[in-house]
């Protein structure tokens, strides 16, 4: 089942027009987070999120803060997954001529069933030369990793490596740390600033050196340990940029506590 726009429907029967302005244009937002048991995983930072990507966007929100959130879980009680991923989108709505957003927004809540990588299994990312246009936003505009998937199949990639004059930024769907002598860091500018990333800077800080911060490309392949954070990946490691090994290629100390910590933190907030 689906939310549509003040209505719930059968996947089948959630239908947009094609005047709708994420499909002419690509001009919407998103964000997405997890359910576990029934109870959304950090569900009112996603909710600020989504309300300040819509209001850098222009983008009106059809529905209060509190009906959306009475949304999201008839969405999750309509589908009973012991792990389920909620979506929520919004585009420029209908548009008359194709280029200008409607005064009212079309707005998607849905929710499938979700599974984690293993966290002991880590990832291989390949470096491309990029910054997103507005990455305090998460838009719907993923066209240039996904132009990628060919070129990073071939290298045998999981995913990208943003950087651009020497400085790292973020991978295409996650934020990066690196570790270096147990002192935690990761890029401040030309980030978004994840959920999963906020929740790890604030209680990461009670055990080590937390720094937010410029990382160069050199310190990057000079760290000890890298890993990468979201809401649909927790802390996952990153054990080789462009065939690059990370320590031993495995699962680093640090990275493995913050994997148990995180663990907690999700326990404490449902």
């Amino acid at each position: 089942m689906i939310y549509l726009n003040g209505e719930i429907l059968p996947t089948e029967k959630a239908q947009l027009h094609v005047s709708d302005l994420g499909l002419l244009r690509g001009y919407g937002i998103f964000d997405f987070f997890r359910a576990i048991d029934g109870q959304p995983i950090f569900i009112e930072d996603h909710l600020d999120r989504f309300h300040n990507s819509a209001k850098l966007m222009g983008l009106p929100i059809p529905e209060s803060r509190e009906k959306l959130r009475e949304i999201i879980h008839e969405i999750i009680r309509l589908n009973p997954h012991k792990l389920l991923g909620i979506k929520m989108i919004m585009t420029g709505g209908y548009s008359e001529d194709g280029y200008t957003p409607s005064p009212k927004s079309n707005l998607v809540v849905m929710g499938k069933p979700f599974e984690f990588k293993p966290a002991d299994v880590g990832m291989k990312l390949m470096s491309m030369e990029y910054r997103r246009e507005i990455p305090e936003i998460k838009t719907l505009n993923y066209i240039v990793p996904i132009r990628a998937i060919q070129q990073m199949k071939t290298v045998g990639a999981d995913d990208v490596l943003y950087y651009q004059n020497g400085k790292i930024s973020e991978s295409s769907r996650s934020n990066i740390f690196i570790v270096k002598d147990e002192k935690i860091i990761t890029p401040l500018d030309g980030a978004l600033f994840g959920v999963t990333r906020k929740h790890i800077l604030n209680f990461a800080k009670n055990h080590f050196t937390v720094e937010e911060r410029d990382v160069s490309t050199q310190e990057y392949f000079e760290a000890d340990e890298v890993f990468t954070t979201g809401s649909t990946k927790r802390i996952v490691a990153i054990t080789e940029t462009d065939k690059h090994i990370f320590g031993n290629g495995g699962v680093g100390k640090i990275t493995k506590k913050l994997q148990d910590l995180l663990l907690e933190e999700e326990k404490n907030n449902r």
